[in-house]
């Protein structure tokens, strides 16, 4: 297996960027970011978790974490094998305010917008925490709740033969 780290230096000689590689593709052990990419006065700008080429964290954590030049998380966003996931109808991305209030969630279920029952699976909150506007989304589709039509009872022919829909056990 090799193994390969690149700094990217400005200028004035700071680190500007660190990479962690296995195998050609982004990848570090031990819960710590494959890349992590610094603003000019060395604060952390982002940090990007991998696990064999794509994001990936355990446990719950978000894999790709934007901060703010006072240190405070702008952005986070969880994901399973590489694409947004979140398990347990929590938020895959998360947008905060500079006062750490959330501006904006979306669910996610295998890289698709996806929120069971009837919920939103994007919304937007003002800044006093009320929903600014939600949107609805199952298994990527986005949708208006209540005008989900049911198959249910309808009868549907196929060789010559009718059939009722019926719902799965």
């Amino acid at each position: 297996m090799s193994y390969e780290y690149i700094a990217t230096l400005r200028d004035c000689g700071l680190v500007e960027r660190e990479s962690f590689y296995k195998e050609g593709q982004p990848h570090r052990e031990g819960d710590r970011p494959a890349m992590i990419r610094y603003r000019a006065d060395g604060s952390v700008e982002f940090e990007s978790f991998y696990k064999e080429g794509q994001h990936y964290r355990e446990g719950d954590r978000p894999a790709l974490i934007h901060y703010r030049a006072d240190g405070s998380v702008e952005f986070e966003s969880f994901y399973k094998e590489g694409l947004y996931h979140r398990e347990g109808d929590r938020p895959a991305v998360i947008r905060y305010r500079a006062d750490g209030s959330v501006k904006s969630e979306w669910f996610y279920k295998e890289g698709q917008p996806h929120r069971e029952g009837d919920r939103p699976a994007a919304i937007r909150y003002r800044a006093d925490g009320s929903v600014k506007s939600e949107w609805f989304y199952k298994e990527g589709q986005k949708y208006t709740p209540g005008k989900v039509k049911s198959c249910e009872g309808k009868t549907v022919e196929i060789d010559g033969i009718k059939y009722v829909l019926m719902p799965a056990d």
